[in-house]
């Protein structure tokens, strides 16, 4: 009985900091998903044709695309895809991380 108990109590308070910390992670993580999420609907409300990506003529709904338009277009098909924008910003996070 009292093996069982240790068990338990072990496996609660393993929970209990598991929760702790999860909990205390949270608030940091939430605005990056809230910020994600907002960009994906400006991006769908931009995306006018529905096609997934971001023409010149749809980047001027956003203005940061727009502003670094050729710069995001690696390509150079005159789209902008999710993919090359988080490329894009990657690589401007790792410039950021160097100036530093």
């Amino acid at each position: 009985m009292k093996k069982v108990n240790v068990a338990l109590i072990t496996t609660l308070l393993g929970l209990s900091i598991g929760a702790s910390i999860a909990f205390a992670q949270t608030p940091a993580e939430q605005p990056n998903g809230e910020r994600a999420h907002k960009m994906h609907e400006r991006w769908k409300a931009a995306d006018k044709d529905g096609d997934g990506k971001i023409s010149r003529a749809e980047a001027v709904a956003l203005p940061r695309i727009n502003k670094h338009f050729d710069e995001i277009d690696t390509n150079k098909d005159g789209f902008i895809t999710l993919e090359e924008l988080k490329a894009f910003h990657e690589k401007r996070g790792a410039l950021k991380q160097k100036q530093s």
